[in-house]
């Protein structure tokens, strides 16, 4: 009976929690794993248990020790109950004080959070003036700036526009000073025409007084002869001689050794009249010419080169109404040789002064006198156009129809 209750003593003991062993469960353990061994030792032998003796001896002295310090901390720890019980107490009190304070440092701090609060709004009110006028101040410089971008761009194109002028004004100077290079050229050249026509003019002039003083002369030479021949001769011989001296005097116009009076007829006393007017014509439309662009260039007038054609297209139509009304023709009739005349910037033609003219029949007409008179010659380049008066042709025509008469 006692083997069976220390065994279930020992049950119990095995049973146990940790933190509710104590030594003398420690005690009866041992004695119940004693009993075991023996027993065992009993049934195998020594030898099989010796070696377990000694661990299973240490392991209980550890348990012991376990259970030695645990009832020394139960003790401490009755001993220390009252003493705690103060020290609670004290804290209590220490603990109420301390959530009193707390209590009135919270109350504190919740004023300073009102307060904080408070001033956080009125920041945050400040800040969106602030931001508000900030933001205006912005929109303002940003208005500035663009009012000032778009000025800026303005006067980059205005500054463009103006550089693109600039440019075409100079490539219009260019062309205008070579256009003025051109006329001065142009005015020289015309200039030493109308010294060539002056002079041609003059030597025209030299030989018409020369023309004028021989026709005299032979005509009063023939009015003696006349006279004389017709007071002393009767008039059958007067009418034969008068044959015989016409085949003697041409003979004498064929051989150039006899009388200077030259022969001509109407339709050459026209194309003399024609050929002078024409010349008339030609050097006052020079004259016109030349002080239209004396006054040009004086008045440094810069015309294009559109207008300036414009300027030669009238001033052509001009010269054909001028031709036409001294002339006495039709202006359609006048245009035709105003054709081959060209414009007024060629060098070449009946317009040009320094030209050689083309042959006519005033060679033919006067060419005795060219060939005998060697007195009163001038040179090629003078030309040979001559000037006859109305009244010339007139005593021309009356000095034939005697001839024809006689």
């Amino acid at each position: 009976m006692e083997t069976l209750e220390s065994g279930t003593e020992a049950q119990l003991f095995w049973r146990q929690r940790a933190a509710t062993l104590s030594r003398a469960h420690v005690y009866c353990m041992a004695r119940s794993l004693g009993s075991e061994l023996q027993a065992m030792q009993e049934r195998c032998g020594p030898e099989a248990v010796s070696a377990l003796v000694p661990q299973v001896v240490r392991l209980l002295e550890l348990l012991e020790e376990f259970c030695g310090t645990q009832e020394d901390l139960l003790l401490r720890a009755a001993h220390s109950l009252p003493r705690q019980g103060e020290e609670r107490s004290q804290s209590s009190q220490e603990l109420m004080q301390n959530l009193l304070e707390a209590q009135g440092q919270n109350r504190a701090l919740q004023s300073q959070l009102s307060d904080l609060q408070e001033e956080n709004q009125k920041l945050l009110f400040q800040l969106a003036e602030s931001q508000s006028q900030k933001d205006s101040v912005i929109r303002k410089e940003t208005e500035v700036m663009l009012k000032l971008k778009e000025v800026v761009d303005r006067q980059r194109d205005e500054i463009r526009a103006k550089t693109h002028e600039i440019y075409c004004k100079n490539k219009d100077t260019e062309a205008l000073q070579e256009q003025l290079d051109r006329f001065l050229r142009m005015n020289e050249d015309l200039r030493r025409k109308l010294a060539v026509v002056q002079a041609q003019l003059k030597s025209n002039l030299e030989k018409k007084a020369d023309l004028e003083t021989l026709l005299q002369a032979k005509q009063s030479e023939m009015e003696r002869l006349a006279k004389s021949r017709a007071a002393e001769i009767p008039s059958s011989i007067t009418i034969q001689e008068s044959a015989v001296l016409s085949q003697d005097e041409q003979k004498g116009v064929e051989s150039g050794t006899d009388t200077k009076q030259p022969l001509f007829t109407k339709e050459d006393v026209k194309q003399i009249l024609q050929e002078r007017n024409e010349l008339k014509t030609n050097l006052f439309l020079v004259q016109e010419e030349l002080a239209y662009y004396h006054r040009e260039l004086l008045n440094e007038q810069r015309t294009p080169a559109l207008l300036l054609d414009a300027m030669k297209s009238a001033i052509k139509k001009q010269r054909k109404k001028i031709k036409a009304k001294m002339l006495g023709i039709s202006e359609d009739v006048d245009s035709c040789s105003d054709e081959d005349d060209g414009s007024w910037l060629q060098t070449s033609g009946s317009d040009c002064v320094d030209s050689r003219p083309q042959e006519s029949k005033i060679k033919s007409l006067f060419g005795l006198w060219y060939r005998n008179s060697r007195e009163v010659t001038v040179p090629d380049s003078a030309g040979i156009w001559e000037i006859i008066d109305p009244q010339e042709v007139k005593q021309a025509e009356e000095d034939e129809h005697t001839s024809t008469k006689d």
